[in-house]
């Protein structure tokens, strides 16, 4: 504005202009970024001082990174826990089928063998069939015994437990006949 505006002026005007503030209040934070960015400059030294502003603001954001890393916690830890459950599951399950297939294996080893041992008996009076059916009987007893445990309702399971376990007296190879009915 020029002297010659200022004259076209009415004194009320002038009044009501000289009334005005020369300078506009600065913000809250002009003296912090001013004082920082002479910091960031090197052109202050020395140890500076905080205000209560920038420690609220600080103390603010520490509490949010200590929320976010202790929610992030807290939901690692329960995926990570169904993710456990779900691998146990699928293990037993895989263990159990890796058992049965083992069942089977075992079983057919076991009749292979017993179809060898009546095969050299037909031809031998060797004392080893003797041994090898005593080997033979108490195996298929712990089976029958294991076979009951499993599935303790199964009523052959039961009776061919009892059977064998009669079969284990002593003398008991003249009492019982060679025939099981199932």
């Amino acid at each position: 504005m020029t002297d010659d505006e200022r004259t076209e002026l009415t004194p009320e005007e002038l009044q009501a202009l000289g009334g005005l503030p020369r300078e506009r209040a600065p913000g809250d934070l002009l003296e912090e970024r001013t004082v920082q960015a002479l910091y960031d400059r090197g052109l202050l030294g020395g140890r500076r001082v905080s205000s209560p502003k920038r420690l609220t603001h600080l103390a603010s954001g520490v509490a949010a990174a200590v929320a976010l890393f202790v929610s992030g916690v807290a939901v690692g830890q329960w995926l990570g826990g169904r993710s456990v459950t779900e691998t146990v599951r699928v293990v037993q399950q895989d263990n159990a089928l890796q058992a049965a297939a083992m069942v089977q294996q075992a079983g057919s080893r076991y009749v292979t063998a017993l179809a060898d041992l009546v095969r050299l008996a037909d031809y031998s009076t060797d004392p080893a069939i003797a041994q090898g059916r005593e080997a033979a009987l108490t195996a298929l007893f712990a089976a029958a015994t294991e076979v009951a445990r499993i599935a303790p309702d199964d009523p052959a399971a039961a009776m061919l437990q009892q059977i064998l376990a009669r079969m284990r007296e002593p003398g008991a190879v003249d009492r019982v006949r060679n025939v099981v009915w199932f």
